[in-house]
């Protein structure tokens, strides 16, 4: 059928976080045929389904998921190329792909080099960075309905904006895109990678698990820069803390949980509020349950006392 079978899979091996619980089932579905399949006995049995790609931008819970968690493999990680279109399976790691264009002279992908996603988790929220988004260089994607049907959509059909597409929240699985490129020199471009990610790294905690940014940029401004201003790098949580080195950054520190990273989530959020009157707005994904979690907590949840350093 193209599809590998995990029962009670661990959830916490498949997100850069090294949290989560058990999943129910962990699907591994090879080719486009047997996606639709399942996808179409998701729609007509209506069970619980989500789509996991590298895990570097995803919070799971620590009780874990029901249903199905579902991971792409085999065909959806080919690359074709045609001139300077690109053709490329949506379970490609976005770094590798722009290594991989970059080595034959084309050019584009390169800010985005170091930005830990698949491409289809990267159209999906529209990924940027330094100054280059998916939307820039995407012509199109294919994608599967809930219920297993195709579509063929212009990068104009997303109505693409910051950190967001029309696909988020639809149900709609992005099996490939295709992106058009610039022919150029290929050491030119490997160097521009090597330069970015020194200082992609540079900035970032190493040899902790987490998921990069946690918060969405507000206008204007850096989420990090805010969280910064409130005094809470090295604010603790359980094992979670607010990295020392980089404000909108939580790692874990050994075997911190679902909860203690929504608490740290909670402190920020309120203490940028209160000397902002910024909102700020979560970029990683809450898996399950957390996402009610956390708006409930907002709504109702009164905000204890957090220390705020000038």
């Amino acid at each position: 059928m193209g599809i590998d079978w995990t029962p009670d899979a661990d959830l916490s091996r498949l997100s850069t976080f090294r949290i989560g619980g058990r999943a129910e089932w962990l699907a591994t579905v090879h080719t486009e045929k047997a996606l639709r399949t399942l996808l179409s006995r998701v729609a007509a049995e209506d069970l619980r389904f989500d789509l996991v790609g590298l895990g570097s931008n995803v919070l799971f819970p620590d009780r874990g998921l029901d249903g199905l968690v579902v991971r792409l493999e085999g065909e959806f990680k080919r690359i074709r190329y045609s001139g300077s279109i690109v053709e490329v399976g949506a379970a490609v790691a976005l770094p590798k792909l722009a290594r991989r264009t970059a080595q034959r002279g084309l050019s584009g992908l390169e800010p985005l080099c170091g930005f830990p996603s698949t491409v289809g988790g990267a159209v999906v929220m529209n990924a940027g960075c330094y100054g280059v988004e998916i939307k820039d260089v995407l012509l199109g994607c294919r994608v599967l309905g809930r219920d297993g049907t195709p579509a063929d959509l212009a990068v104009e059909d997303l109505a693409a904006g910051y950190r967001t597409t029309n696909l988020q929240g639809s149900g709609r699985v992005v099996v490939s895109a295709r992106f058009r490129l610039q022919e150029g020199d290929s050491a030119v471009a490997l160097a521009r990678i090597e330069e970015i990610n020194e200082k992609r790294w540079a900035s970032l905690p190493l040899g902790q698990p987490n998921v990069g940014s946690i918060f969405k940029n507000p206008p204007g401004d850096h989420a990090g820069r805010l969280i910064d201003e409130c005094g809470l790098k090295g604010r603790e949580a359980g094992r979670a803390q607010i990295s020392p080195k980089h404000g909108n950054v939580i790692v874990n520190t050994g075997g911190a949980g679902s909860s203690d990273v929504l608490e740290l989530m909670l402190a920020a959020y309120h203490a940028v509020e209160r000397r902002f009157g910024v909102r700020l707005e979560p970029e990683i994904i809450l898996a399950g349950e957390l996402r009610r979690e956390w708006d409930e907590s907002l709504r109702c949840q009164t905000p204890s006392p957090i220390h705020v350093t000038n």
